[in-house]
């Protein structure tokens, strides 16, 4: 894995090796509210509550559930969660290993992705996973990435118990409601893939301490 590859994996916060912090109340507020935002659909949200819980910032550390939530935003066609997922497949880091799973998305981001950084990121992941595939297992993979489509934030699966936010936060945010397309893609062809949208939930990372934003990957 190359030098720039690396740096750009960290940049994507949780290929990188977690990141010590205390769950001071401050972090804890600021999990809270990601936690009652991503409850209601939003994939920004969602993305930073799986990297909170991936680096133990706010939330107990959790592979499992930093794997969850990013899965979330990625179905919704959260392109940052896109390209960390496929890294988390990659290494099998709160789920098992999945070269198919990892080269699937990573595909999808390289297609459909507006952002220069994740698409060259992307790119190389896809360059290191074609070494230990087989071109039937790529072709598989693209194949999976062709069908896939981004589901709405209705859509999205039930949230786990241990995630819920106390009800009584009243600055929590509302969240923008997800509007990525539900059309299936046609055969062969991989649907464009959300860029990063602003919404409410950016608020909170004006609130975030500079230094933990930059070890988190933000």
């Amino acid at each position: 894995m190359n030098r720039a590859f690396s740096a750009i994996l960290c940049a994507a916060a949780l290929i990188a090796n977690s990141v010590a912090s205390a769950d001071s109340v401050s972090d804890k507020e600021i999990a809270d509210r990601y936690s009652q935002a991503a409850q209601s659909g939003d994939s920004d949200a969602e993305f930073y509550l799986g990297a909170l819980y991936s680096a133990g910032v706010g939330r107990p550390r959790s592979d499992e559930e930093a794997f969850q939530w990013l899965s979330r935003a990625a179905a919704q066609g959260h392109s940052h969660a896109m390209l960390v997922l496929s890294g988390l497949y990659a290494i099998g880091r709160g789920t098992p290993k999945s070269n198919l799973d990892a080269y699937k998305w990573a595909y999808i981001v390289s297609v459909g992705s507006r952002v220069d950084e994740f698409r060259n990121g992307s790119r190389q992941l896809m360059g290191l996973l074609e070494t230990k595939m087989t071109p039937g297992e790529v072709a598989q993979a693209k194949a999976d990435a062709g069908r896939w489509h981004a589901v709405s934030s209705q859509a999205r699966l039930a949230v786990p118990a241990e995630a819920q936010p106390p009800q009584s936060s009243p600055s929590a945010p509302k969240p923008a409601t997800a509007s990525t397309a539900t059309t299936p893609a046609d055969p062969g062809k991989t649907p464009p893939v959300s860029s990063d949208k602003k919404s409410d939930v950016d608020g909170l990372l004006d609130k975030m301490p500079s230094d933990l934003r930059k070890r988190l990957g933000f």
